[in-house]
């Protein structure tokens, strides 16, 4: 959905959903659509607020009945206890959501060690221990449990049915909104950055903790605050009411099913799921509810892994038919319930698009052969004394455990150089270059960038003062374009731009690695050199002052290794130094204009190329090991 027609229609629709309660009577809708919508709206609000950070960042969370507890406790304790407008208690909720997603994102996204099942781990627990302590402590519930009376509300709108309806719109509004305006936005692009490879993004100059807090923090506030409501909504709060693994589990297949790269996949998930079960239950088949969400659940991971709305979004007008005729045509001849007839006519919606689109196939894998070369300059010429001092690494070390990777190593790299770093396997030289790029922090010894020590910066903050990085394997962000690829590091880089700036932006490194006519192309389709090169654009469109090129030719027959080098060349013609770690000797007397060799974690040599490889100490360590290679 563009944004455009999202812009027009979510209004639309906000405004048709809230005319159904306020004109019920004069359409004659029964009383349980509306309960029947009330539930779908709060499993849509949950489902979002976790989609805001495991969908679109990646990390998965257990923990959403925490946020739905304390949501649902404020209301409990504040209004049903001590009578406190509920409006304020709502408000309330928010803030202590926030509190506890601060507290938790402070310790989760500071420590590296806790991702992927150990961050699942960690939220799974913080609601058994609010919940113990809903338990233990009398001035919250001791167990007891609390009744939650009916507010205040105007008379205009009807019975209470009509206002927990309309509540429960406004918030799952809100909350689809806040997803839809964080997925287009900076934020959107460097959570999905994170998702895809989160080490590459920050060290593009992606701030990682600081997104990954703030939509922890909405995600949070958005669970909270429909917690307050879902307390009017089953009137007796208790532990096992709230903090129950039903509401993780729940969400989780939601959004699963729905759609978790998407805004809208959870408004899609909530509609199945729930009307699902609702039929279950209405054809007194309420015991095989599990059965059938698993069975489904199976399925479409198999089949759509992506979700029923990517699949649906892709064909909206067959979509919208099919789901049109098939509900009719089931209403009329089968004399079923309407809502018997609308679950018929998504299902068969969803089957029929996600036939067509696999009928469509996957789009075709570009062949090597239709690689765009870069022309090759003329050779660079040593520069002639050296440019002044860009980055200087100063006594370097590095440990991990016993083993010294790196040993007091001092290194400089001026404006103009290309660098050669090289050494056999094991030498240091990878360790030395996330030690350059921020991503490990050294032992010992101090990282310098144009006389400011960024020692221990973090790998955006380095990225900020000029350093760029390829990888030895590449890493993509695989759920964006190559255009977009290369934007990120615009976006997020040294000067900062929009997205539309951005993706202009990132057509001039395209041209000169030679990707420009695969810019709308997804990384899936393109070959390793391809891959490569684009790592090149990426790092080039960070606007660095320094590029260091990690082994980026590996793996490349002979024509493709030359393509590299001429692009290589063009890049430094531009005006970066670079530093590039290569086992193939020809490949770095070709391009180094001065040479660095590592042995055994130590510096063993460091000058001219020719100079440097007639050394005898670096032929024993080297040369000597590789003279047939």
């Amino acid at each position: 959905m563009t944004t455009r027609r999202a812009l027009i229609g979510f209004p639309v629709a906000i405004a048709v959903l809230a005319a159904l309660s306020l004109y019920r009577v004069t359409l004659g809708i029964p009383l349980a659509y509306l309960v029947l919508l009330t539930s779908i709206l709060f499993w849509v609000t949950q489902a979002t607020s976790w989609n805001i950070l495991s969908g679109y960042s990646g990390y998965f969370s257990f923990g959403q009945a925490a946020y739905v507890g304390i949501g649902a406790y404020s209301t409990a304790v504040l209004f049903g206890r001590h009578g406190v407008n509920f409006y304020v208690t709502v408000v309330v909720a928010a803030a202590l959501s926030a509190v506890l997603a601060l507290a938790i994102g402070a310790l989760a996204f500071r420590l590296r060690s806790l991702r992927g099942e150990i961050f699942a781990l960690l939220t799974l627990a913080v609601p058994f221990i609010l919940a113990a302590l809903a338990r233990i402590n009398t001035t919250i519930d001791g167990g007891q449990g609390i009744i939650v009376s009916v507010p205040d509300f105007p008379a205009g709108i009807g019975l209470f049915q009509d206002f927990l309806y309309l509540i429960s719109l406004l918030v799952a509004g809100a909350a689809v909104a806040v997803a839809f305006v964080m997925r287009r936005t900076r934020i959107g692009w460097a959570l999905s950055a994170v998702h895809d490879a989160e080490d590459v993004a920050e060290g593009l100059g992606v701030a990682t903790f600081r997104y990954k807090l703030r939509a922890l923090v909405a995600s949070a506030v958005i669970g909270g605050v429909g917690g307050a409501v879902f307390a009017l909504q089953i009137g007796f709060v208790a532990v096992d009411s709230v903090f129950h693994l039903t509401v993780p589990l729940f969400v989780i297949v939601i959004s699963v099913l729905g759609g978790r790269a998407h805004w809208m996949g959870p408004v899609a998930g909530a509609v199945l799921v729930v009307l699902l079960q609702d039929r279950l239950t209405a054809s007194g088949l309420g015991e095989w509810q599990l059965i059938v969400l698993g069975a489904l659940l199976i399925v479409l991971v198999i089949i759509a892994p992506q979700g029923i709305w990517p699949e649906l979004s892709a064909r909206p007008l067959i979509a919208v038919g099919t789901a049109a005729v098939v509900t009719a045509a089931v209403r009329l001849a089968l004399s079923v319930d309407l809502l018997d007839a609308l679950l018929a006519g998504l299902l068969t919606a969803s089957v029929v698009a996600m036939v067509l689109n696999r009928r469509a196939g996957p789009a075709p894998r570009v062949r090597p052969a239709e690689t765009e070369h870069a022309v090759a300059p003329t050779v660079p010429s040593p520069v002639d004394g050296a440019g002044r001092v860009l980055v200087e690494c100063a006594n370097v070390a590095k440990h991990f455990g016993g083993v010294r990777a790196l040993d007091d190593v001092s290194l400089t790299i001026h404006e103009g150089e290309i660098v050669g770093l090289v050494g056999p396997n094991g030498s240091g030289k990878s360790t030395l270059v996330s030690i350059l790029a921020g991503s490990r922090r050294p032992t010992a010894g101090r990282l310098i960038v144009e006389g400011r020590d960024v020692t221990g910066w973090p790998p955006h903050r380095v990225a900020h003062a000029g350093i760029a990085r390829t990888y030895q394997i590449p890493r993509p962000f695989t759920s964006m374009t190559v255009r977009d690829n290369v934007a990120m590091a615009v976006m997020f880089g040294r000067t900062p731009r929009g997205l539309v700036a951005a993706r202009a932006a990132a057509d001039r490194p395209l041209e000169t690695v030679g990707l420009a006519h695969l810019a709308d192309a997804y990384p899936a389709v393109l070959n390793l050199h391809q891959r490569q090169l684009l790592e090149i654009a990426r790092a080039l469109a960070a606007d660095p002052k320094v590029l260091l090129l990690d082994e980026a030719l590996a793996g490349l027959n002979p024509v493709e290794i030359d393509n590299a080098v001429a692009v290589i060349r063009r890049v430094h013609e531009s005006g970066v130094a670079i530093v590039i770690v290569e086992h193939l000797l020809r490949v770095v007397t070709q391009l180094a204009t001065r040479l660095v060799v590592l042995d055994r974690g130590a510096r063993l040599a460091d000058g001219d190329p020719k100079t440097v490889l007639a050394d005898p100490a670096v032929v024993r360590a080297y040369l000597g090991k590789r003279a047939h290679a």
